[in-house]
């Protein structure tokens, strides 16, 4: 039973009103194909017609080469409309009209309607456009007549089409036309379900309306009885066995999420990734049948379509690769492959940038666009890197785990430099606490080499089946830096003109809207107009469309632009490239330009610019207080910057890995890195480090001395330390500034230190004997003293200083108080005096310190142990020593702490009051000491306090040696005999990598 076209009409007048309002359309399309089972089901319907009218976006197979203003005419001619009447159908092009074509048809034949009125079917509709897409050669060659060429002429059907319908079928049979319903917009997979439960699993296996749907009634009609429904239950296993890939129809591609950041990939992805590099190029699905004798290669594009004719050039390389002409190939009858197409250049031996493969790949026949590029080079050609296999001879390897999969491919695939290759990866197992580590590590390698990203792909199934029987969703990821954050920003630039598209206009809820698409520009002449105020001439880069809130800011902003028409501009020059692609022409100038800031996917050379333009771009922000003379990219600013992210550079540059990695650990949710956001971390956590800043005089010496010192570090332990040895900690107190700069920006979000303890989880304060307890006379608090003003010279004695009297029971000391630290300002901590017998620290309520319960004094249960190699530990014999007081706070170290054998038995308030009290006595001369650091979290701290030790050390001595805290996570490492695969970030040794300065 046919479908009448007016049904179909119906879902798409309630889905648009919806969709205006801004509401899901689920339940008026589940209420349809209720309304409409009967003849959806039956024997003689289209479904695949039904699927392309209510879909005209995914038949890219179809090309109409038919744009607004040449339907305008096709319908004028079909309705007979005289001028006036001309003039009202082309009310659209007006901004601020609120309609578009399909509306003013509307409206025409609301007031004149059609003397002759005839049902018609969907089937009809679908005929005709078909029909229609066959007579144009752009359309894919399956459907293409032989004789196709760029005619317009022939029309006769579409305007006979027009006599026949009634107001609101015209307008939807225009939209239609013109591939776009904007705003409304189906979810595809609920429109496959409707119309068949098992329809979206079937697609995913043969990308084609009409193949899936063959494909679904030959597998129900071998399985199921001739008494069954015709349209019985099939789950997405069944389907799995009974339909594979067909040789000539495009195999659907997994669908992609996307990674914002190393947190959100861990979180989502599988147990076992296979992380691979991102190639870019050109998508390509590869059929090759042995069963030809000519044409035995195929190749669709990201599309859809069949795009052999214009890929010939990379034919012989596919051949070559699959040695189709030997008989050692890795297959007898067919294989299905999937791959990225680039240029490869011989004389430098490396893949070219994306805009290359413009010159070497034609479109139906045709070089586009290339005008202005440079004449493809004898050692420049097109190569495949592979990627996946998903057929091979008559086996389907849709339900075959990636990593079988890959293992066939490498047997299929004959690698050759410049010919062939398969895409770099490696396996991650996500459920390791280093995955976060090595993914990270990945990732900024990738960032340094200037490539496009990574891809994850689960180890499962190309068509994952759930417990129930369906089609679970892909967990494929895709991560690109311009995902995360704000790595994609690239600077500001100038609004300098606005178009208006009348179908884009609809998708905004903007009354009386008549800009919809804006130009971007860079200054060609910016010092000129700094220096003599000359008139600013702009080149147009790319084209943008705004978010709403960002348009309706725009909006409020129209009267500071200044628009005036394009040619009433006297105010700027604007030279717009023909290869700037925009479905609105620039009919409007703006002599005030406002700034934005923009981000983009990189760079990219479009056909007849000539210079570097940004990849996809979109606009983030729009400034009202800049100006576009002062703070705009000037357009050689913008070459330079897009050669820099673009070229790989000759070398590999560790330092700019190493800051890639820590913008990437901060990056995860609220600036903690995943992999150290545990409080109670593990031996086995190794969160990729930040790199460690050293003071100017220290840093030199310490880049040559570090790797030798660090290949040695390991073994001298065994040969200096005695296991009896306790290992004694100290915590040097110190003041920080109040108005540190550390402190968070109101215009950035909060970043929390990610070695600090949650509120919720504060350490509880041990209970002491209320005659031990000596109460802490409160006191006004004096001013905090910055931590590079204060002076280690001071003498213990001084009235100035907090002191620690030996004659004394007890001493109040200052504590440092940094930005996120959980000390207070006003906290003060109690010392026992040394003859006192130490079973932990006195504690008072009120402005007290919370010291963790874990680092109080413990009776002598024997020496603590290290964990890993018992009294063999790096740590015997050292003296550690803490630059703050707010390191007992970070729950990791003193994890680590434990894992070593490491006791908090006191804490004293300056370096000099340790010098003299320990640094003299001939016991101590061989005792090594360490000062722990925080030279990630407290830079600047940091250097200050290194600086003021060595101004204060004594010569005869180098008793100290400066690491960040976090050398301990390496140490474990080290130390540990069960981590096999033992990594220092790139360091020969574990003590490299965090070593700061001798003091």
């Amino acid at each position: 039973m046919p479908l009448p076209f007016s049904a179909v009409c119906d879902l798409l007048e309630e889905s648009y009103r919806l969709c205006q309002s801004r509401k899901s359309n689920t339940a008026a399309v589940h209420a349809w194909f209720r309304r409409h089972r009967t003849t959806v089901d039956a024997h003689d319907a289209d479904r695949a017609a039904l699927l392309s009218t209510l879909l005209p976006e995914k038949r890219t197979d179809r090309v109409y080469c038919i744009q607004a203003p040449t339907l305008e005419r096709i319908i004028g001619r079909a309705l007979m409309l005289g001028t006036s009447r001309m003039l009202e159908l082309a009310a659209y092009k007006r901004p601020g009209a609120g309609a578009d074509l399909a509306d003013c048809v509307e409206r025409i034949l609301s007031v004149t309607p059609n003397p002759v009125r005839a049902e018609v079917t969907v089937e009809e509709v679908d005929a005709l456009l078909h029909g229609l897409a066959a007579r144009v050669r752009w359309s894919a060659p399956a459907i293409r007549q032989p004789d196709a060429g760029m005619s317009h002429r022939s029309r006769g059907d579409l305007e006979a089409m027009y006599r026949r319908l009634p107001a609101r079928e015209a307008k939807w049979f225009t939209r239609l036309l013109l591939k776009d319903y904007q705003p409304l917009l189906f979810d595809a997979p609920l429109l496959y379900r409707s119309c068949d439960p098992a329809l979206p699993c079937v697609l995913q296996i043969r990308d084609d309306f009409s193949e899936a749907l063959g494909a679904l009634s030959s597998a129900r009609g071998s399985l199921l009885p001739m008494a069954a429904t015709v349209r019985g239950p099939m789950s997405a296993r069944r389907v799995l066995a009974t339909v594979k890939p067909k040789l000539g129809v495009k195999v659907g591609r997994q669908q992609w999420h996307k990674g914002r950041s190393i947190k959100h990939c861990i979180d989502m992805g599988g147990t076992r990734m296979s992380v691979e590099t991102k190639m870019d190029g050109e998508y390509c699905q590869i059929h090759v049948d042995m069963g030809k004798a000519t044409k035995r290669v195929q190749i669709f594009s990201k599309s859809s379509k069949d795009s052999t004719e214009d890929r010939f050039k990379v034919i012989p390389a596919i051949e070559r690769a699959l040695r189709l002409n030997r008989n050692e190939r890795g297959f007898q009858k067919a294989c299905i492959l999937e791959g990225e197409l680039v240029v490869y250049n011989d004389l430098e031996n490396t893949i070219m940038p994306f805009h290359k493969i413009r010159g070497h790949v034609t479109r139906r026949g045709r070089y586009l666009n290339t005008e202005q590029d440079s004449q493809p080079k004898p050692y420049e050609h097109l190569m495949i890197v592979y990627y996946d296999i998903l057929l091979l001879d008559d086996q389907s390897l849709m339900d075959i785990r990636h990593s079988e999969r890959l293992k066939l491919l490498e047997k299929v695939i004959y690698c050759e430099r410049g010919v062939a290759a398969l895409v770099q990866r490696e396996t991650i197992d996500f459920r390791h606490s280093l995955a976060a580590s090595a993914l990270r590590k990945a990732f900024a390698k990738v960032v340094v080499e200037r490539g496009e990203g990574l891809v994850l792909k689960p180890d499962e199934p190309y068509i994952v089946v759930d417990e129930n029987g369906r089609a679970a969703p892909c967990r494929c990821i895709k991560l690109k830096k311009e995902y995360i954050g704000a790595f994609g920003d690239i600077g500001d630039f100038a609004l300098v003109g606005a178009g208006f598209h009348a179908a884009k206009a609809k998708t905004y809820r903007i009354p009386n809207l008549k800009w919809t698409h804006f130009y971007v520009g860079c200054l060609n002449n910016k010092e000129e107009v700094q220096r003599w105020n000359q008139k600013p001439e702009f080149t147009v880069v790319c084209a943008v469309e705004l978010s709403e809130p960002l348009l309706e800011s725009f909006l409020a902003l129209g009267e500071l632009a200044a628009a005036v028409p394009r040619a009433e501009n006297t105010c700027t020059t604007l030279v717009v490239p023909p290869g700037i692609q925009c479905p609105a022409d620039l009919t409007v100038a703006f002599t005030n330009p406002i700034v934005a800031d923009l981000r983009c996917f990189s760079f990219d050379r479009p056909g007849n610019t000539g210079f570097w333009t940004p990849r996809f771009p979109a606009v983030t922000k729009i400034h009202a207080d800049r100006d576009y003379a002062t703070d705009v990219l000037s357009f050689d600013e913008l070459q330079s910057l897009a050669e820099e992210a673009v070229m790989r550079p000759e070398l590999e540059d560790s330092q700019e890995n190493l800051h890639w990695i820590a913008k990437l650990e901060g990056a995860d949710p609220r600036g903690v890195a995943v992999d150290a956001m545990s409080s109670q971390a593990t031996r086995s956590t190794m969160p990729t480090p930040s790199p460690v800043k050293m003071t100017q005089s220290t840093a030199t010496g310490t880049e040559s001395q570090s790797s030798s010192r660090a290949a040695t570090e390991t073994s001298r332990h065994s040969q200096h330390m005695q296991a009896s040895t306790p290992v004694v900690l100290i915590a040097l107190s110190s003041v920080a500034d109040e108005t540190s700069p550390q402190k968070t920006s109101m215009n950035a979000p909060a970043k929390r230190t990610p070695e600090r303890a949650s509120p919720d989880k504060t350490f509880k304060r041990p209970r002491m004997a209320s005659s031990r307890r000596k109460q802490a006379v409160p006191a006004a608090p004096p001013p905090r003293t910055p931590l590079q003003d204060m002076n280690v010279n001071i003498s213990c004695s001084d009235a100035s200083s907090q002191s620690i009297n030996s004659q004394d029971s007890q001493a109040t000391v200052k504590l440092i108080d940094l930005p996120g630290s959980k000390v207070a300002n006003r906290e003060v901590i109690e010392i026992p005096s040394s003859d006192a017998e130490d079973d932990g620290w006195t504690q008072q309520t009120g402005d007290r310190v919370s010291i963790p319960a874990s680092l109080h004094g413990r009776k002598s249960q024997g020496p603590l142990r290290c964990k890993h190699v018992g009294g063999k530990c790096e740590l015997v014999g050292k003296t550690m020593i803490l630059a703050s007081p707010a390191l007992l706070h970070v729950a990791e170290l003193m994890s680590l702490f434990r894992e070593h054998g490491v006791e908090v038995p006191r804490v004293i308030p300056c370096v000099e009051t340790w010098w003299r009290n320990h640094g003299s006595g001939g016991a101590h001369k061989q005792q090594q000491s360490w000062l722990l650091v925080d030279s990630v979290q407290q830079a600047a701290e940091t250097r200050a306090l290194g600086a003021r030790l060595k101004a204060a050390r004594r010569r005869e001595r180098d008793l100290i040696k400066v690491y960040d805290w976090r050398v301990l996570r390496h140490l474990s490492i080290a130390e540990d005999a069960r981590i096999v695969k033992k990594y220092y970030d790139g360091f020969p040794g574990p003590m490299g990598r965090w070593f700061c300065a001798h003091v």
